[in-house]
């Protein structure tokens, strides 16, 4: 795991829990970086950020139970009552 990686899942673990807002973050997290001298790493950490947030947003997706998914399985569970 390389150093935007880390930073991109500590950031979102702060944002996630509704301490801090990202605009409260951000400036922050520049002037952090900029001091340490990895401000050529702020490009790839918003790319690992926005991998974080798209597979939480997917994740929230699939456990979604919908009407259609719901009947599905219920049929599901019939023909395989029917079949064996």
């Amino acid at each position: 795991m390389n150093n935007a990686t880390q930073y991109a899942k500590a950031l979102h673990t702060v944002v996630t829990d509704a301490k801090f807002s990202r605009s409260d973050l951000l400036p922050n997290l520049r002037a952090f970086l900029e001091r340490r001298g990895y401000l050529q790493l702020l490009p790839r950490i918003y790319t690992e950020y926005k991998k974080l947030e798209l597979a939480k947003n997917r994740a929230q997706k699939h456990t979604l139970v919908t009407t259609e998914r719901e009947n599905t399985r219920i049929l599901l569970e019939l023909y395989r009552k029917l079949v064996s």
